[in-house]
C-alpha cells in the first residue's frame, strides 16, 4: 500500500496563540495527523518551551505524526514587517522544497500562497476563510478604523486571489457563500471544497443540562463588527440574568469600549469581563452557560463568509446557540430546533430573544440536545475526514 504524501501546513501565528485562526490551524493540524497523515505545521517561534508543552494550551496532545516547525523570526520594535518578512522567506524556501519531495503544501495565508505559486510551488492548496479583497473594503468598518480603504491596495488583494484561485493545485472554503463569491469574481474551477471549521466533541462525552442560572456567555474578539455592543445593549433590557464576556485583554481599545459600554448602562457586576482565556478554560465557560451568543453585525464579509469555531464550540457543549442571521449561519444552525437567529445590529430583536430562551426552560432544553447531537458533523476529527477526501482528489 502506497504511503500518503506529508502534508506541510504553513500559518504565520504565534505559538501558542489564543486566537480563533491559531485554534483552527493547530486543532486542523492535529486531527491529519491524528488520522495517520504525516503533517508538519509551521508557525512563529514566539515561546521558549518545548512544543510538547504548549500543544495542551490548544486542548491537544501530542501526536507522532505532528511535528511542529517554530520559525525563529524576531522581534522588530514598532513594526511587524521585518518578522513577518523572515517568516515568508523561511516558509517559501521549506514548502518549495517539500513539494519537490512530493508533499502537499496547505495554507490559508494569501500573500504566501500567492508567493508559493511565483516560485512554483506544485501540490498547493488555498483555505481561504473570507474573500480578502471584500474584507478590505470593509475593515474600517469592521475594526472601527478611521483609514478609508486605498483603490490600489484593493486591488493588489483582488489580483493575488485571482492568481491562487487560478493556480493553485486545490481551493477550499470555509462557506458555500466564500467560494460562490469567488466562482462569481473569477469564473469555475476545478479541485474545490467547502469544509466548515471544527469543534471538540470527546467520544466519552454526555450530555448535560444547560445552566440555570441564567447565564449569557460570549466568547471572541471584540471588534466593533462582533456585535458585542448591540449584545450588552440588548442585555440592559432584561431584569435578571448575568452576561459573560470572554476575550479581549484590558487596555486594548474594544476591551475599553466595551467596558465603558457596560459602565454607562449602569449594568455594574452583571457584566463579567474574563478577558483572553487558554481553549481548555473558554471550553469550561461554554459549558457553564444556560445560552451562547454569537451577535455579529451584518455585511459582506459576515453575510456569507464567516464560520465561526465558537458557534461550533457551543453546539458541541449542548448549549442553545443564538446567533445573526445570515446565509453563512444558516449554513451551520437550523431555525428554531438547533439555535436561534436573530436580526443582525437590532437591540430590540436580540433582548427579545435572550428573554425567549431565558424564561423557557423547554425551549433551552430542545435546542441543547439538538445542538449536542448534530455537533458530531463539525467535529476536527470530521473536519481532517473531509480534508483527507479532499486530498485525495489532488494525489
Amino acid at each position: 500500500m502506497t504511503s500518503r504524501p506529508a502534508l506541510w501546513v504553513f500559518s504565520d501565528i504565534r505559538f501558542p496563540s489564543p486566537r480563533a485562526n491559531g485554534i483552527q490551524v493547530v486543532k486542523t493540524a492535529h486531527a491529519l495527523a491524528t488520522r495517520g497523515r504525516e503533517v508538519r505545521l509551521v508557525v512563529r517561534h514566539s515561546d521558549p518551551r518545548p512544543t510538547e508543552v504548549i500543544l495542551p494550551e490548544f486542548g491537544v496532545e501530542p501526536v507522532p505524526r505532528l511535528h511542529v516547525d517554530r520559525l525563529i523570526v524576531g522581534h522588530a520594535p514598532n513594526s511587524s514587517f521585518i518578522p513577518r518578512l523572515r517568516y515568508l522567506t523561511q516558509s517559501l524556501l521549506m514548502a518549495r522544497r517539500a513539494s519537490k519531495h512530493g508533499a502537499f503544501v496547505l495554507t490559508r495565508d494569501l500573500q504566501l500562497a500567492d508567493l508559493l505559486l511565483r516560485v512554483r510551488c506544485s501540490n498547493l492548496s488555498y483555505e481561504a476563510h473570507a474573500v480578502e479583497a471584500v474584507m478590505y473594503d470593509e475593515r474600517h468598518r469592521l475594526y472601527g478604523l478611521s483609514s478609508e480603504p486605498s483603490p490600489s491596495k484593493r486591488r493588489r488583494i483582488e489580483n493575488r486571489e485571482r492568481r491562487v484561485w487560478t493556480g493553485a493545485s486545490g481551493f477550499i472554503a470555509t462557506t458555500q457563500g466564500i467560494l460562490t463569491t469567488f466562482e462569481r469574481l473569477f469564473g469555475a474551477r476545478p479541485r474545490t471544497a467547502v469544509v466548515p471549521n471544527g469543534c471538540d466533541t470527546p467520544k466519552d462525552r454526555e450530555f448535560t443540562p444547560p445552566s440555570g442560572d441564567h447565564r449569557i456567555v460570549y466568547a471572541g474578539q471584540l471588534y466593533p463588527w462582533k456585535g458585542v455592543d448591540v449584545l450588552v445593549q440588548a442585555f440592559a433590557r432584561l431584569s435578571k440574568g448575568e452576561l459573560v464576556i470572554v476575550g479581549g485583554l484590558k487596555g486594548e481599545s474594544d476591551f475599553d469600549r466595551i467596558q465603558g459600554l457596560a459602565r454607562s448602562l449602569d449594568l455594574g457586576d452583571r457584566v463579567k469581563f474574563l478577558g483572553s482565556l487558554p481553549q481548555k478554560d473558554v471550553a469550561r465557560e461554554l459549558a457553564r452557560a444556560t445560552v451562547v451568543v454569537a451577535p455579529f453585525l451584518k455585511s459582506a464579509m459576515t453575510s456569507e463568509h464567516t464560520s465561526p469555531i465558537k458557534a461550533f464550540e457551543a453546539m458541541a457543549a449542548g448549549r442553545p446557540l443564538l446567533i445573526s442571521d445570515t446565509d453563512a449561519s444558516r449554513e451551520i444552525v437550523e431555525d428554531g430546533r438547533t439555535g436561534l437567529v436573530v436580526p443582525p445590529g437590532n437591540v430590540e430583536a436580540w433582548s427579545q430573544a435572550l428573554e425567549r430562551v431565558l424564561s423557557d426552560r423547554a425551549l433551552q432544553m430542545s435546542l441543547a440536545r439538538a445542538a449536542f447531537e448534530k455537533a458530531t458533523q463539525y467535529s476536527w476529527a470530521r473536519r481532517a475526514e473531509r480534508l483527507e477526501d479532499f486530498l485525495g482528489t489532488l494525489a
